[in-house]
């Protein structure tokens, strides 16, 4: 296995594409939604609580998400629009997927945990497609990351 071998990354763009198209829109709907002012919490999660959760990641919605659920509100709102629309463009794609990968581990451990079966195993995909993204930077192929930072390897990695 050589890891200073060249690959094209245009597959993996299709997937970078797919994934900050989706991520763009549900923080559009988010928005149109007014989604910080509403009780959030409860329709994502539930009542905290009654539900079976990580003891510490418990201790810290009931401590610093809830009393500040406008603003926890804004950030996600903010940070799916910001992500998505990152990777759909290749801009500054490591650093977006990074912030994704933090903001879905959070949603793993809160409404994944939760509602385990189907949204569990979706958390799941899109944590391991960001992952990939940190590892490969596809931002270089068909995005932006490519014009701006890639002209010592036009598209390649």
């Amino acid at each position: 296995m050589n890891l200073k071998e060249r690959t094209y990354l245009w597959y993996i763009a299709l997937l970078r594409i797919y994934v900050g198209y989706y991520m763009l829109s549900q923080g559009i709907r988010k928005f149109q939604r007014d989604f910080p002012k509403g009780d959030w919490i409860g329709r994502q999660i539930g009542d905290l609580a009654t539900l079976d959760l990580y003891p510490w990641y418990k201790r810290f919605l009931t401590a610093y998400v809830v009393p500040h659920s406008e603003l926890f509100g804004y950030l996600v709102t903010i940070g799916e629009i910001t992500v998505g629309a990152c990777l759909l463009l290749g801009l500054l794609t490591r650093f977006s997927a990074l912030v994704g990968l933090f903001m879905l581990i959070n949603y793993y451990l809160g409404p994944g945990m939760v509602h385990g079966g189907l949204m569990l195993a979706y958390q799941q995909i899109f944590i391991i497609a960001l992952m990939i993204f940190v590892l490969s930077n596809p931002g270089r192929a068909l995005g932006l990351d490519g014009l701006l930072f890639g002209s010592r390897n036009k598209g390649l990695k």
